[in-house]
């Protein structure tokens, strides 16, 4: 299943404050919430616990190997 474009509105400062720890994990804001979000639907039981994300797909995925591998 790929990613999808969604939009979401929230508070300038939460947003500031989003990119700003994302940087602490050397992580994009989109991926540091994306996890963030899969940890505390785990937790809440709306995410199964095997739940994993989707590997990285940006220039193709790369989560499996290729013939150069």
């Amino acid at each position: 299943m790929p990613r999808k474009a969604v939009t979401y509105r929230f508070d300038e400062r939460l947003i500031a404050a989003v990119k700003q720890r994302a940087k602490q994990d050397n992580s994009s804001a989109n991926n540091w919430l994306e996890t963030l979000l899969i940890k505390v639907l785990r937790e809440d039981g709306v995410l199964p616990e095997d739940f994993e994300p989707l590997g990285e797909t940006r220039g193709g995925d790369r989560t499996k190997g290729g013939e150069n591998d």
